[in-house]
Parts: structure tokens; C-alpha cells; sequence
């Protein structure tokens, strides 16, 4: 394990800590590293000093207390739920930094939870606010007025030996081992509901065996979750947060993500686009039909039935593999190299075009081309492939 990788694992590890707590202890693990390069050692040594990550949190753990500010109680504060009978046209959630989870209702009624188990400060911020309006729910966890982002008296005093040195600092360590998200908005839909629509800064959002005919997700930290879910039309964006889809089936969806990753595994794409900036892109074991799949950095990596593949990267790597007999692919990167594999089909015409790469084309055990370009015909030529690189080589296989 090498230094960045150590402080990004540290980084993760902390992400349940306040913040002020985190950047403290952060900077005494870099400034360990740093007098450790001065005297000659190599990052692996320092880290073997370092030690173990997941020790280190649970021997601090065991030294926070429970509050050093007199007075104050740490008690939960009580679960709030609300039903609604009404025949609503859409649902509106904003969760800001709350985790919302949505599913289906048992009945026909709108079940509406809300859950903050933070500490005392945390429950003084936040609040649930609803509205009823022109057949449209909304449900928004905001924060309440007159509450400053400044240290509350409801921080705790946090003491912490580290290196030797005593750390004193205000943050939230009574949610470690629990769920990052201490604030949760619960809500179960009746079967009928047209359109959903949900928002988080950076609360994730994770929606469970549902049918819609419209969905629309947007976060800018946290991710997005969708499992087993039967939606006509899908807008999804993330911004540093990934996208992460299990099963169900999706008519049309436009799946977007600035630099987080991007999984598709079991479902059904008919349409749509599948887009990340800095992400990598996989699907597995499920079909789709016209999908676009575009990587700015990241790599895309295809292994499913499907009618068309149509992918673009500027510098990350494409490998495809295709089974039965899609009607063309078309692959193109800058400065990656492409891989396209196509199983039990009847024949396959392949242009393939690289400028500073090797481009390889085989067709079953007969015949195996290599060139910079060319487009080469086998079986009835039913598969029209076109692949394209910069610099990065190019393999096709047909078996």
C-alpha cells in the first residue's frame, strides 16, 4: 500500500467524524509521512509504523466520550411518521444532507417517516417540512432558521491522543459504526404513483422495487441506489457520487455522473445514455437496446446482450463483450485501447482505424488479421463494427 491510497482509506474511515475532527487528524497522519520521508524511509515503513487503520479508530473509539458538555443529552430523538390517504399525481423529496430510501407501500397510502439519529446538535438543525399542493407532496429536510453553521453548544468536546499529542477538537463522533447518514427519510409509495422526483446534496439516495413512469434523481455528493425498479423515462445525475443500478427495467433513462462511477448489473436498458466524466462505466448481465455509452477519463467495460453498443472515451480503455448477434458497434477512444468480443454470431464486418496502436481482427480459429486499418468481412457480415484509437491498440474477436 502506498502513501495515497493509506491517507484515502484514513479519509473514508473518518467520513463518519465531524469534520474538524477529520482535518485534525488528517494532518498529523500527513505531517507523520512527511518527517518520516526526511529521515529516508519509504512509504511502506512509515505505514508499517502507522500501523493498522481500522485499529487505530476502534482504540480511538474507545477513548470519546459521550459528551464533555454539561448537560447536555444524547438521547434520539423520536421517530416521526406520517400516512396519507390522498391520490397524489407526484412526490417531491429534497433530503439535503438526510439518506432518502423509497419503496413500495403495502396498501394504498403514501407512508412518510422521518429519523434523526445524530446528536443533540444535529436534531436542533434539522427538520421535516411538508406541503400539500396542487396534487403534488413535497417533503423537505431543511434546516431550521436562526441556526448558525458556526460551533453549537451542542458539539461535543472532543480529546483524543494521537502521536503522543493530545488533539482537542468539536465534532460529531456519536454516529462511528452506524450509518454516515444520521438523518434518514423513509417514504413508501402507492402502486399507481406517476413521478417521483428526489434531491440530496450529499445524502444518498436509494430507490427499491418500484414502478414509475417518471423518476428524477439528482445528488451532488452522495450516490444514487436503484434496485429492481420498472421506470418509463429516468433522468439521474450525480455529481461526484456514483450511480449504481441492480436489476429491473428502464424504457428510456439518461444516467449521468461528473466523477463518480457508473453500474449497471441484471437490468434492462432500452434507451438512453449512459454518461461520466472522471467515472469508469460497467454493465453487466442484462440487454439494452440504443445506449450511448460516453467517458471523458474513465473506462468503459460492456458484458451483456445487446442490439447496439455505441461508445466514446477520450482516455480510458473500451472492452465489449457482445452476445448472439447485435446489429453494429461502434467503439471509438483517443488514447485507450478497444477490445470487442462477439459470441455465437453469424458474421461480423469489421473497419478498424488506429494511428499509433496495432489493430488485431479474428473470426472463430480461421483467420487472424493484423493492421493499422481496414475493414474485413466474414460470414454474412451481419454485425457491423467500427472501432477507432488514437494511440491505443485494437482486438477484435468473433468465436
Amino acid at each position: 500500500m502506498k502513501k495515497m491510497e493509506y491517507l484515502d482509506k484514513l479519509r473514508e474511515k473518518l467520513e463518519a467524524f465531524g469534520r474538524e475532527l477529520q482535518e485534525e487528524i488528517l494532518e498529523d497522519y500527513r505531517e507523520h509521512f512527511a518527517e518520516g520521508e526526511k529521515q529516508g524511509k519509504s512509504e511502506e515503513e512509515i505505514i508499517d509504523e502507522l500501523g493498522n487503520i481500522e485499529d487505530m479508530i476502534q482504540e480511538m473509539i474507545q477513548d470519546l466520550p459521550e459528551s464533555d458538555a454539561e448537560g447536555v443529552s444524547w438521547e434520539q430523538e423520536p421517530e416521526k411518521s406520517f400516512t396519507y390517504s390522498e391520490a397524489f399525481k407526484e412526490v417531491v423529496l429534497k433530503g439535503g444532507v438526510a439518506k432518502i430510501m423509497v419503496s413500495q407501500s403495502e396498501d394504498e397510502q403514501l407512508h412518510v417517516t422521518y429519523e434523526n439519529n445524530g446528536n443533540l446538535s444535529s436534531q436542533m438543525k434539522y427538520e421535516l417540512c411538508q406541503r400539500q399542493e396542487n396534487g403534488i407532496y413535497y417533503a423537505e429536510v431543511k434546516r431550521r432558521e436562526n441556526i448558525e453553521d458556526s460551533k453549537d453548544e451542542g458539539d461535543e468536546l472532543i480529546k483524543l491522543k494521537l502521536f503522543g499529542r493530545t488533539i482537542i477538537s468539536y465534532g460529531n463522533a456519536s454516529n462511528f459504526g452506524k450509518d454516515n447518514h444520521a438523518i434518514l427519510l423513509t417514504v413508501k409509495l402507492p402502486k399507481g404513483m406517476p413521478k417521483l422526483s428526489t434531491t440530496v446534496s450529499n445524502g444518498d439516495v436509494c430507490l427499491s422495487k418500484l414502478s414509475l413512469k417518471e423518476f428524477k434523481a439528482t445528488s451532488a455528493s452522495g450516490d444514487i441506489n436503484i434496485a429492481d425498479a420498472e421506470i418509463d423515462n429516468s433522468e439521474v445525475n450525480a455529481a461526484s457520487g456514483d450511480v449504481n443500478i441492480n436489476g429491473g427495467e428502464f424504457l428510456k433513462g439518461r444516467f449521468t455522473t461528473a466523477s463518480g462511477n457508473i453500474t449497471v448489473s441484471g437490468a434492462r436498458l432500452s434507451s438512453g445514455n449512459v454518461t461520466t466524466a472522471s467515472g469508469n462505466i460497467s454493465v453487466k448481465e442484462g440487454s439494452v437496446g440504443e445506449v450511448k455509452y460516453a467517458a471523458a477519463s474513465g473506462n468503459i467495460v460492456l458484458n451483456t446482450v445487446g442490439e447496439e453498443y455505441e461508445c466514446g472515451t477520450a482516455s480510458g480503455n473500451i472492452k465489449v463483450k457482445a452476445v448472439g448477434t447485435p446489429k453494429k458497434a461502434s467503439l471509438n477512444t483517443a488514447s485507450g485501447n478497444v477490445q470487442f468480443s462477439l459470441e455465437d454470431a453469424t458474421g461480423v464486418e469489421a473497419t478498424v482505424r488506429t494511428m499509433s496502436g496495432n489493430a488485431k481482427v479474428a473470426w472463430k480459429e480461421e483467420t487472424r488479421i493484423t493492421a493499422k486499418k481496414g475493414t474485413f468481412r466474414y460470414g454474412d457480415g451481419a454485425c457491423k463494427v467500427n472501432i477507432k484509437s488514437v494511440s491505443g491498440n485494437i482486438n477484435v474477436q468473433c468465436v
